[in-house]
């Protein structure tokens, strides 16, 4: 789908706004319940936006989800256990009993799944995001609740379902982290390091609002470089993640993330943030 530009530039100021007040809120260190609320508008936010897509923007969302990707930081891990192992394949088979009936993709968004970025079709993985699971996972762990599903599109051009994102708040310890999904065998990771335009650019249209431009602007990693662009910085977008592919095999090295291309994001670490 294609909109006007008055349209398009109007939508582009309110995500370069979000994008402006998300970093001046992490100038100082916001409750759970801040940055969840602040992570909800911005998915809101990019979720109503829509541009037509091109080659260098699907090329830079997929690269999102790349293991070697630059906007990706991944939690520390310990050595698994047999313990580990026993608590990930319940895990697996709750949520599978739970979730299977969701290959019907019709039916998950009859239950509150949405698609994110609609517009943007050539996507490795696409995500249908549920608001009322992510408020849940707040509070508790539910791997029938996931905040995301996850389809990747077959040779027909129907989608396929292949598994599921969980999720934790930005301020989770690692012990946190395992308390829902075992760290030794789950890939949680985070989103950093963001680069968006600055809203005034947008207005004046020195700013181009199309799919390279936004491409460049996912490029940029470090705030130096951010800076010199003109650009609004921001350290990290949402919270933990991790994806489990509960219906991509049975091997679980496959279910966990470890045999997924784009989304083995398994190997790559960075020192933790502390906004």
């Amino acid at each position: 789908m294609r909109v006007t530009k008055p349209a398009l530039i109007a939508v582009a100021a309110v995500i370069a706004t979000g994008f402006a007040s998300s970093a001046r809120a992490q100038q100082r260190t916001p409750s759970d319940s801040e940055r969840v609320g602040r992570n909800l508008r911005m998915l809101g936010l990019i979720q109503g936006f829509q541009m037509a897509s091109s080659p260098e923007l699907a090329t830079a969302i997929n690269a999102l989800l790349a293991d070697d990707g630059a906007h990706m930081r991944m939690a520390p891990r310990r050595a698994a256990t047999a313990a580990d192992s026993a608590r990930a394949a319940e895990i697996v088979k709750t949520a599978r009993a739970g979730l299977s009936k969701y290959t019907d993709v019709k039916l998950a968004e009859r239950d509150g799944y949405v698609k994110f970025m609609p517009w943007l079709e050539e996507q490795s993985i696409f995500h249908y995001n549920n608001v009322a699971n992510v408020m849940a996972s707040l509070g508790t762990f539910d791997a029938t609740k996931p905040v995301s599903l996850l389809y990747k599109k077959n040779d027909k051009g129907l989608m396929t379902l292949v598994g599921a994102m969980y999720a934790a708040v930005p301020s989770a310890t690692p012990a946190d982290l395992d308390a829902r999904l075992p760290n030794s065998i789950a890939h949680w990771h985070e989103h950093v390091d963001f680069c968006g335009p600055d809203v005034d650019s947008i207005r004046v249209g020195s700013q181009k609002v199309d799919g390279p431009s936004t491409a460049r602007w996912l490029a940029i990693t470090t705030v130096e470089d951010c800076h010199a662009a003109g650009g609004r910085f921001v350290p990290r977008l949402f919270g933990w993640m991790a994806h489990v592919y509960l219906f991509a095999g049975d091997e679980p090295k496959v279910i966990w993330g470890e045999e997924h291309g784009s989304m083995d994001v398994h190997m790559h670490s960075r020192p933790p943030r502390n906004n």
